[in-house]
């Protein structure tokens, strides 16, 4: 990510929340003069502006938890450690709003099955669906690119939407059809259930 790409992230992920971060630190660590304060959310900065900033995904709970290890480093780092900075490191530990694993595997398969129904489609439908809903791109954009209408383009949006949506509903959380089965082979086993 270049500087000033960096630059905007952090503005917008991360500096929302310092004057908050800094609050509570005035708050909570009486011990800590305002210098102290001033170079914990300074070297904070520094350490996010040196991270993958594409794999954050909460902006807040990342400076929290950055937060929490440079406490933990000063706590380590010095001879005599004020009582209320241990209790304190620990109330850093603040519920993230990320899923947890649970929520992430069922969303990985969510993925997987609407890309299996994606590529079910007819060429292309698919394709106008994938250029319109992965890429970005405007009507008029797919028209030029794949050489259609925008009428055109709109038909084949409206039968993708309405396949993935007629498919996603006849589909159970674990990916399972909830079709019937054929009335002939019901008939036959419930003949057999009599016996």
């Amino acid at each position: 990510m270049d500087d000033p790409a960096r630059n905007r992230w952090i503005a917008a992920n991360i500096l929302p929340h310092e004057p908050e971060l800094r609050g509570w630190l005035r708050r909570r660590l009486r011990a800590f003069g305002d210098n102290d304060v001033d170079d914990l959310v300074q070297e904070a900065f520094a350490r996010i502006w040196a991270a993958d900033l594409a794999t954050i995904r909460n902006g807040r709970a990342y400076l929290y938890a950055t937060v929490r290890h440079l406490l933990a480093e000063y706590a380590r780092r010095s001879r005599i450690v004020p009582i209320e900075l241990l209790g304190e490191i620990d109330s850093l530990n603040l519920i993230s709003d990320e899923p947890g694993p649970e929520r992430r595997v069922a969303a990985r398969q969510e993925l997987d099955r609407l890309r299996a129904i994606v590529a079910a489609l007819p060429d292309q439908c698919r394709r106008v669906f994938e250029l319109r809903k992965f890429d970005g791109l405007s009507h008029r954009d797919i028209a030029a690119r794949m050489g259609l209408s925008e009428k055109t383009v709109e038909n084949h949006l409206t039968r993708a939407l309405a396949r993935i949506g007629a498919t996603l509903a006849t589909l159970t959380p674990e990916g399972e059809s909830t079709h019937s089965e054929p009335s002939a082979r019901r008939a036959d086993e419930a003949d057999h259930g009599n016996d």
